[in-house]
């Protein structure tokens, strides 16, 4: 029994002294102890702080201007519930969580300035939208439970997956519907991304949503492009738009669009007259233009409804990703 309770004494003080050997006792004195203790306890409270700010994300909400301080899940779930029809398959729910937290990792190594102080802006036309539980809640109704329960359950499943090209987190555009094909970056944006590529997308030649007619009177079109200051509107309407040049991919895109004799891109028109995408055609006719514009967003990256199809189709969200994102890596954390 003695020896029993010998060993006992031994091993729990070998327990004890294990941590305590780091400390210098080359100058032992109390000083020492507490400096070293306090050493300790700073390296223990800096890595706690590290671990809370990657696991945390604060948001500037555009409508009030205020920052909100949110876990990386909940802040992911907000976005996709913002980004995403509940509706949509488990796999590509999981497509677009990780191009969220591909974003958010982005823009967290490298701000943009578009949020201020913050890690990234609600306002979808800057970065990407995000539903506070609040307003979740007040959308879902009574299905509030069922449709978070599939949305949590999706970010957890992909949380901390992102995507990279050369080693960095890309810009994982993504949009509503195409018109059967995305466009590069080069054709939108006039910016050449190896990973934004034309690619097809032929399941949203399905949607019920891919074709959309939008009328403009001489007056509201002449408004709206007051902004483009370079562009010089003559007295007759019919004149004001000339030849639409389409993007030699075939997705539809207006690549280029003569405009009162100033040369515009699709995209350019479209942010200017409010258009759902880039990819229209005009018609002056009854005193009003007449604009058939096919799907809805700029056309870069992935097709929401594109993901859905495939996932629909038995792909999973790495399929729909690399996919949509040509050449690049999904890593884990």
């Amino acid at each position: 029994m003695k020896t029993y309770g010998i060993l006992c004494f031994v091993l729990a003080l070998a327990m004890f002294a294990a941590p305590v050997a780091s400390f210098d006792f080359s100058r032992f004195s109390a000083e020492n102890v507490k400096e070293n203790l306090s050493l300790f306890s700073e390296s223990q409270k800096e890595k706690a702080r590290d671990s809370e700010n990657k696991d945390t994300v604060r948001v500037l909400q555009a409508a009030s201007g205020n920052v909100t301080e949110v876990g990386t899940t909940e802040y992911l779930v907000g976005c996709l519930a913002c980004e995403m029809p509940p509706s949509y398959s488990e796999e590509a729910l999981k497509a677009q969580a990780v191009a969220a937290y591909t974003n958010l990792m982005r823009l967290k190594e490298t701000p943009d300035g578009k949020a201020g102080n913050a890690d990234i802006t609600d306002d979808t036309g800057k970065h990407q939208g995000y539903y506070d539980e609040a307003t979740r809640r007040e959308k879902w109704g009574e299905k509030y439970e069922v449709y978070a329960e599939k949305f949590i359950a999706a970010v957890q499943a992909v949380q901390g997956q992102t995507l990279t090209y050369d080693g960095k987190p890309i810009t994982a555009a993504y949009f509503a519907l195409c018109a059967g094909r995305t466009e590069s970056a080069q054709t939108v944006w006039g910016r050449e991304i190896p990973y934004l590529q034309s690619v097809t997308s032929t399941g949203d030649r399905l949607s019920p949503d891919l074709q959309s007619e939008i009328q403009l009177s001489p007056e509201e079109v002449r408004e709206k492009l007051a902004e483009e200051k370079e562009v010089s509107l003559g007295d007759d309407p019919a004149g004001w738009f000339g030849e639409i040049q389409y993007a030699e991919s075939a997705s539809g895109t207006a690549a280029k669009i003569t405009v009162g004799e100033k040369s515009l891109t699709g995209q350019q028109c479209r942010a200017l007259l409010g258009l759902p995408s880039p990819a229209f055609a005009v018609a002056f006719k009854d005193g009003a233009f007449h604009f058939t514009v096919q799907g809805k967003g700029h056309f870069v990256g992935m097709s929401q409804y594109g993901a859905d199809y495939m996932a629909r189709q038995g792909a999973d969200y790495k399929e729909i990703l690399a996919h949509y994102y040509p050449g690049t890596t999904l890593e884990d954390a």
